[in-house]
């Protein structure tokens, strides 16, 4: 025995315990700023903390309520459990004033009820969560080659700054593509590849209208706008003068259905459409929007994800790694045009940019990124290759 009276093993156990115990507090500070960064919101870190402990042990209860035993570091991950706290108190605090949150925040009714509530949210969503089978993840080296291709784009079109209404309104159209293709691989990621199908055609779309408006000239973005008017007339407080509006240029340029001119009358703009109006081009995406976009190439692909807009035997009939398959090719070619016309609009506006460096070094960052997109997709090809047996 030491003379100090202080078993080795003992001193050994409780440097342990806090080295533990230093780890779940680092994990929960990273967590903290993570979670306030990316919500732009920072709540009171100390109350966030205080239900931390209360929740973990809320937890426990629950597990033992329902008689679950978990396997070994099966549990909950403590920045998961951070998470669940920190937006469940987002959620019920974001709109109210900062008075009456820092009261609710003492309030042991609302304490109860989070501890209990996330408890179970957790307990339920970690543990009996039955989750789609997955032929892919977000670690998967062809996800997150799409991410990175956008996440790198975003990032270089956030650095563009200035009053220019067109280079705003056009970035903000870029960056909408760039999240759609983001929302498309994580649904691959997840399992959802039926409905990445149909969010690649949501996605096409906005590629032809990018691939446009980046191409025939300046003012047609301005054009673009006006007539988007059109798209909220019952709330829009001129209602009545764009009801007349409408049915004057309805009138004027020969169209007797108004949902096609709203949907599609901007296209009258480009240089050439209204003189083919009828003959060349009509008011609709297939004979307009794609055909003037240069994309008509494409339409069998997208008349293909139209048929699965709706619940049918077809979309139980096709297998899985189909849509999957389908999803990663024509995802890539919209890629390729997007950020096509990404490199175009960069050229033009990076006098703009806060990061002239990365701005001037994305054609090539990109390309890289593209490559590694393309690569993947040859090994996709190949696993799978019609008449292969899937595993």
């Amino acid at each position: 025995m030491p003379e100090n009276g202080r078993s080795p093993g003992r001193e050994q156990g409780v440097d342990f315990l806090n080295i533990i115990d230093g780890m779940e507090a680092r994990i929960f500070e990273a967590q903290f700023q993570r979670l306030s960064r990316i919500t732009g919101r920072t709540p009171d870190k100390e109350f966030i903390r205080e239900m931390y402990g209360r929740v973990k042990q809320s937890y426990l209860e629950e597990l033992q309520r329902r008689k679950i035993r978990l396997r070994e570091l099966d549990g909950a991950r403590l920045d998961e459990i951070v998470s669940y706290i920190f937006y469940y108190h987002l959620f019920h605090m974001s709109h109210l004033p900062a008075e009456l949150v820092r009261k609710l925040e003492s309030d042991e009714k609302y304490r109860s009820f989070m501890a209990r509530d996330v408890a179970v949210y957790i307990v339920i969503n970690e543990h009996l969560n039955v989750e789609k089978l997955s032929n892919t993840s977000v670690y998967s080296p062809e996800i997150a080659a799409y991410n990175m291709a956008c996440s790198f784009s975003l990032y270089v079109l956030g650095s563009l700054r200035g009053e220019d209404r067109r280079m705003n309104g056009i970035n903000n159209l870029f960056k909408k593509s760039m999240v759609t293709i983001k929302s498309v691989v994580n649904l691959l990621a997840a399992g959802n590849s039926c409905d990445a199908v149909i969010l690649w055609r949501h996605l096409h779309e906005l590629e032809c209208v990018l691939i446009v408006l980046n191409n025939m000239g300046d003012e047609l973005f301005f054009d673009y706008v006006r007539h988007m008017e059109y798209f909220d007339l019952e709330n829009n407080p001129n209602a009545e003068a764009l009801q007349a509006r409408l049915s004057e240029e309805c009138k004027a340029y020969g169209v007797k259905e108004r949902n096609a001119f709203i949907n599609y009358g901007w296209l009258l703009y480009v240089n050439g459409f209204r003189e083919g109006l009828g003959k060349e081009y009509r008011l609709n995406f297939k004979e307009g929007l794609q055909k003037i976009a240069g994309q008509s190439g494409r339409h069998a692909a997208y008349a293909s994800a139209s048929k699965i807009l709706h619940p049918s035997a077809w979309v139980v009939a096709i297998r899985d790694d189909k849509f999957y398959k389908f999803t990663v090719f024509e995802l890539y070619r919209s890629l390729v045009n997007i950020i096509g016309e990404i490199k175009k609009y960069l050229r033009k506006y990076a006098s703009c940019s806060v990061k002239p460096a990365e701005c001037a070094n994305y054609e090539k960052s990109i390309d890289g990124y593209l490559n590694m997109i393309a690569r993947n997709n040859k090994i996709i090809a190949a696993k799978y290759a019609e008449g292969r047996k899937q595993a």
